[in-house]
């Protein structure tokens, strides 16, 4: 028996299991997820910026800083501090 919506009304059984009477089920919390204090990644300090760039530049960006051994951020930041 379908309702208006089309969900199924009368379920009895999921793949031949009976389903639990729901008015005798208690709820329990899940013992996961949530906030949790220090849960996370740490703090570098630093913050997200967004550029547009020519393909030629983001090429010669990615090919130094890997001949450099350096992430894109390290190669960016390093080439725009002023001293």
């Amino acid at each position: 028996m379908f309702d208006a919506e089309g969900y199924q009304t009368d379920l009895t059984s999921l793949n031949g299991t009976p389903l639990p009477d729901l008015k005798r089920v208690k709820a329990r919390p899940f013992g996961w997820g949530g906030v949790r204090t220090g849960a996370g990644r740490r703090s570098t300090g630093r913050r997200p910026v967004m550029l547009r760039l020519t393909p030629g530049t983001i090429r010669q960006l990615r090919a130094t800083a890997r001949k450099q051994g350096k992430t894109l951020s390290d190669l960016a930041e390093e080439r725009l501090a002023v001293v």
